[in-house]
């Protein structure tokens, strides 16, 4: 049986919500790159524009590419023997996300209820 401490949890889930956040794919910025370059409507090529700027600055400057981050959605793959311990394992996420969102400058956007908007000044809905 492999033990992985939740502490380990909490700072790998933080790194990724950073990093997603900042960094694109090297494939998705070609891509990106790619469409621009052949595009001839004046409004398209100036979103396509902003797009790559953004990017370049988020890498640069490490902060996030867009204000608007959304949610966090983890899924877990965990194999058969691996077992997690020094804490639970909802709670290390949940703390990993909170971390990532405030070290990452992310926006924190999600509401307790969608009706009636109220913040929840976190980044996960309890």
């Amino acid at each position: 049986m492999r033990e992985i401490s939740v502490k380990t949890l909490i700072d790998v889930v933080e790194k990724l919500c950073i990093d997603a956040n900042q960094y694109l794919p090297e494939d998705v910025k070609k891509a990106i790159k790619t469409c621009r370059a052949c595009e001839d409507w004046d409004i398209a090529s100036g979103v396509l524009d902003n797009i790559i700027e953004n990017f370049e600055i988020a890498e640069r400057e490490d902060v996030p590419i867009c204000q608007d981050t959304g949610m966090a959605c983890v899924f877990l793959e965990i194999g058969q023997d691996v077992h997690f311990v020094d804490g639970d394992l909802t709670e290390a996420i949940n703390e990993g996300v909170r971390r990532g969102y405030e070290k990452g400058f992310l926006r924190k956007s999600v509401v307790k209820d969608p009706v009636r908007r109220g913040n929840t000044g976190i980044t996960l809905r309890l």
